[in-house]
């Protein structure tokens, strides 16, 4: 009897040269499918918003004031509504953080002006594009035939990535920290369609480079893109095509280069110091200092605290109370998304996993050394710099049919996360 042979070893493929999966879809259904999930998400995080009165901006969003300022020809606040968090220079405040979610929202206020522009809906807005953007990634990996889930199986993962996952009540939060975040993660979720989609390394890589201009580390997203490249530079018997795998990669690297150049540069004009993002001066809580300023930003003497929170954290339990509490400090994110746990069933023996292994690695580096665990925070949100590698994993370890223990696992990540948007907008007292 001739033995199985894995679905890694020499994939089928179409005349094109891409793994046989699904049949094509019609384009207009592909984008009313994508459509339809971004209306949904959209409509989950509105409503979202109002049941917990988040129909106005928080405190401290400082995005839509940068936004203002650069449309002035001014890197820094003039009369900031706040100053926790931002950096002083030379008698003038400025936003460390990086600007992306500002110069998306620059064509708005320049058009309607600061007092028009709501960053709440911006970031619901982003927030429902990356559901979208991550459900046409999902759609191409099946068409390809790299992770070949139902449609039905794929809207499971893009309901644990919205609703089970931190990024529920970060898309709804809306402030400084947190729009970050859910900017980056619309143009990672971007950047991850494009690879399986475009044979081109420019589209996916600009994608990748905007992302940067949210939260830098996420460049190490590149080895998951790259990943992609390969499986489509590979022909029916599983050969492999080097030379376009090399072109992919210098092509990919151009729009890199520039954006870090950039980079560099928007620090060199705030800070006299291409390689100061601001953030060793930044204006932090005083339990937060000590760490800043005497062991460093990143330390490998953070790895042990960051894991534990990542990974083991439970919740609190204070003397006296009935019923435990979410720690604001950061909590396992098994507890939060229990379905990463079929993470150790990614192991399939082909490129796509390996490069989404190896970016989630990568990934996980800055997140450890950090000098803070995300601060204040529901779960652990520095999880959403990985989430979609970690989806990536997520298909291909459910492939080809979803067991019901991950879709129970994903439903009691979304209760979790559904308790997590109460507590922090209406339970969670020290705002």
């Amino acid at each position: 009897m001739t033995p199985r042979r894995h679905d890694s070893d020499a994939p089928a493929t179409d005349q094109a040269g891409r793994s046989a999966g699904e049949p094509p879809r019609n384009p207009a259904r592909s984008w009313l499918a994508a459509g339809g999930v971004f209306l949904v998400a959209f409509l989950i995080y509105f409503i979202t918003a109002q049941l917990v009165g988040r129909s106005q901006p928080p405190r401290m969003v400082y995005y839509d004031e940068l936004a203002a300022a650069l449309l002035r020809g001014q890197l820094h606040l003039e009369a900031p509504s706040d100053i926790y968090d931002l950096t002083p220079h030379e008698g003038r405040w400025y936003v460390p953080f990086l600007p992306l979610p500002a110069i998306m929202m620059m064509p708005w206020v320049a058009l309607f002006g600061l007092d028009h522009t709501n960053p709440v809906y911006f970031s619901l807005l982003f927030g429902a594009l990356t559901i979208a953007f991550a459900w046409l990634m999902l759609e191409g990996l099946a068409q390809r035939g790299w992770a070949g889930l139902r449609p039905r199986d794929r809207l499971w993962l893009c309901g644990m990535l919205a609703l089970g996952s931190a990024y529920w009540y970060t898309a709804v939060e809306s402030s400084v920290w947190y729009l970050a975040h859910t900017f980056t993660c619309t143009f990672v979720a971007l950047a991850a369609w494009l690879a399986v989609r475009c044979r081109s390394a420019w589209p996916a890589s600009i994608a990748l480079a905007l992302a940067l201009w949210g939260r830098p580390n996420v460049i190490l997203t590149w080895p998951l893109l790259l990943a992609m490249a390969i499986e489509q530079a590979r022909d029916a018997r599983g050969a492999l095509d080097h030379t376009r795998v090399v072109r992919w990669v210098i092509g990919s690297l151009a729009p890199l280069t520039l954006s870090v150049l950039g980079l560099l540069t928007y620090n060199y004009a705030r800070f006299d110091d291409p390689f100061d993002f601001g953030y060793q001066r930044q204006n932090v809580s005083a339990r937060l200092i000590y760490d800043l300023h005497g062991k460093g930003q990143f330390s490998y003497e953070y790895i042990q605290r960051n894991l534990y929170h990542m990974l083991i954290g439970p919740p609190l339990w204070p003397a006296g109370e009935r019923w435990p509490e979410p720690d604001p400090q950061g909590m396992s994110i098994f507890i939060t998304t229990p379905a990463l746990l079929w993470l150790v069933r990614a192991r399939r023996p082909r490129p796509l996993v390996k490069g989404a292994w190896l970016a989630l690695a990568l990934l996980l580096l800055p997140i450890v050394t950090y000098y803070n665990t995300g601060w204040r925070q529901f779960g652990y949100r520095f999880s959403l710099d990985f989430i979609i590698p970690a989806l990536v994993l997520l298909a291909s370890a459910a492939t080809p049919r979803m067991c019901w223990r991950l879709k129970a696992a994903i439903l009691l990540g979304v209760a979790v996360n559904a308790y997590g948007v109460w507590w922090w907008f209406i339970g969670h007292v020290p705002r």
